[in-house]
């Protein structure tokens, strides 16, 4: 009926603590900083991985940071397609928590040409350019195709995007990983991101995904969607969710109960 799937986890150099002490993923240093809760090639309980029981077409992970991420773009569709991919990587941000000070970067301060950006990623001085946004619990952030972004550190998110690993980045703060200046020069966006933080209170509504607030009561899904707690517990009829927990719903008539927060994804 419900189908629940073994997160795939990451524990990049930029990692912070809270998907380890409060979202229920593996302990260890370094910690967790990514927790892919729905992801194709994820373990189902009886042994096949999720692509094999039914196609999702959307990646949903969580996300925590202590250090700011690189300065990356994704591609769209027809791009990533040129590059051997199958899908583009549109994504959307749900911000859980966020410390005191914490923020993201979207798009630039001013338009700039593809040259200039290039000398600004080989520089250094993007780290000037950048426009940054302060954030807090609650904020929905929308990162189309081709914006220049990055996730600053003290936050924990929930992220929804397109069924793509696909990341090219344009500058990594002088921590030594591969750039990819050419791919990401093909699609950023050079210039000023438009309107890209939300306040709570609205909802993800793009033609690729949905999100939107899990509310208790008597849900009625017209397709597979992914429910993931995100503070607190829920029960979906007999199938417990306690926080950092995803299961994924298939169409029909379900009952919604618990005390907690969680967020609905589906295709849009």
């Amino acid at each position: 009926m419900f189908v629940r799937s073994q997160p795939h986890v990451t524990r990049p150099l930029w990692a912070g603590a809270s998907l380890s002490t409060r979202y229920g993923k593996a302990g260890g240093d370094p910690p967790v900083g990514e927790s892919w809760e729905v992801w194709r090639d994820n373990l189902v309980p009886d042994g096949r991985v999720l692509s094999d029981v039914l196609d999702f077409p959307l990646l949903i992970k969580l996300i925590a940071t202590r250090d700011v991420l690189s300065v990356q773009v994704h591609p769209d569709d027809a791009t990533a397609k040129r590059h051997g991919a199958a899908f583009g990587k549109a994504e959307a941000w749900v911000i859980l928590e966020a410390e005191p000070g914490a923020r993201v970067a979207l798009g630039l301060k001013r338009s700039v040409s593809r040259e200039a950006l290039r000398e600004m990623a080989i520089s250094g001085s993007i780290e000037e350019e950048l426009c940054w946004f302060d954030v807090r619990p609650g904020d929905v952030i929308d990162v189309p195709c081709g914006t220049i972004h990055a996730i600053g550190g003290g936050v924990t998110l929930y992220e929804v995007q397109q069924p793509a690993d696909i990341t090219w980045r344009l500058y990594d703060w002088g921590r030594g990983r591969e750039l990819h200046l050419q791919a990401a020069l093909e699609v950023a966006i050079a210039g000023p991101a438009e309107g890209p933080v939300r306040r709570s209170g609205r909802l993800i509504e793009t033609p690729i995904f949905r999100v939107q607030q899990a509310e208790v009561g008597t849900v009625r899904p017209s397709g597979w969607r992914a429910l993931t707690c995100t503070s607190g517990t829920l029960e979906m009829e007999a199938e417990l969710l306690h926080r950092g927990d995803t299961v994924l719903v298939p169409q029909g008539v379900w009952s919604l109960s618990g005390t907690g927060e969680g967020l609905w994804a589906w295709a849009g």
